[in-house]
Formats: structure tokens, C-alpha cells, sequence
């Protein structure tokens, strides 16, 4: 029984990450029927800023993955997350730098932080602040306010 909520516990804290598209999941000839829906994410433009994006709800991550133009997926369907969020992409945290401009930011942290209360967020000074920590799922335009003004 202690192994089965350990498995779930692990689980859980993987759930809110997004997850980069590989080569080989776009490239699937086939995808299951299961129903486990992903927001698939697609940068709006080639060449555009990697916040700019477009969501679409998927059955499943391989339906999402096939699909032109997707580069990741966060678990869950995108309604599910506030209608303003803008999700961070996987590679993001892998840049080396930022710039020092102020656009307040408010970047809501994936389930591998522990909150009292949720959603769990912190400001940062810009998009490309909160994305660089590697623990923010996505953020939204502003500061953080009480967790309430978050919630569908």
C-alpha cells in the first residue's frame, strides 16, 4: 500500500510540468483513444518571443504532439488553467540570461513545490524571470494577488 501512494505521490508532482514534444512523438503514425487531455502549446510565430502562444485541448499528448505546429503540453486540458496563462517552455530555464526590463510577472510554480494554500506563485521582474526557474509552469501578466483571483 506505502509503494502505491509513493507511485502517486511521484505522479503528482511530475502532473503540472510541461513536457517538450520529442521527434519521435511527432513524427507517431498511430495514437491511442485514451482520454487523458494535454493543452498543447504552439508558438504563435517562427521567429516570435517563445511566451507568444496558442493552446488547444487534446485527447492525449500523442494527438497533440502529431499536430502541426505543437511543441509541448501541459497535463490537463487548457481550461483548466486561467484563460490568460501564459505556459513557459520546457527549454526555457536553460537560457543564460535575462533581460533587466520591468514587466511585472506573476509565475505560477508546477506541483514539485509545496504551497499551504494553491495555486503557488511568486513575482519576478519579467516573463523571462519567471520561465528562466525551472520550477514555473506558467505565469500571468501583473503581480500575484490572493490565490481566489486565480481560480476558474
Amino acid at each position: 500500500m506505502n509503494k502505491i501512494l509513493i507511485a502517486l505521490t511521484i505522479l503528482g508532482l511530475c502532473a503540472a510540468a510541461n513536457f517538450k514534444c520529442t521527434a519521435e512523438m511527432k513524427t507517431a503514425k498511430f495514437c491511442t483513444r485514451e482520454y487523458m487531455p494535454v493543452c498543447g502549446v504552439k508558438i504563435a510565430e517562427k521567429g516570435s518571443s517563445k511566451y507568444s502562444s496558442i493552446k488547444t485541448t487534446y485527447a492525449n499528448k500523442c494527438n497533440a504532439c502529431v499536430e502541426e505546429g505543437v511543441e509541448f503540453y501541459a497535463v490537463g486540458s487548457c481550461e483548466e488553467y486561467p484563460k490568460e496563462a501564459n505556459f513557459c517552455h520546457p527549454d526555457a530555464h536553460l537560457d543564460l540570461a535575462c533581460t533587466r526590463e520591468f514587466f511585472p510577472t506573476c509565475g505560477l510554480f508546477d506541483d514539485s513545490i509545496t504551497c499551504t494554500e494553491g495555486p503557488c506563485g511568486s513575482n519576478f521582474s519579467n516573463k523571462c524571470m519567471a520561465c528562466i526557474n525551472e520550477h514555473v509552469s506558467y505565469f500571468l501578466t501583473g503581480f500575484c494577488h490572493h490565490q481566489e483571483q486565480y481560480q476558474q
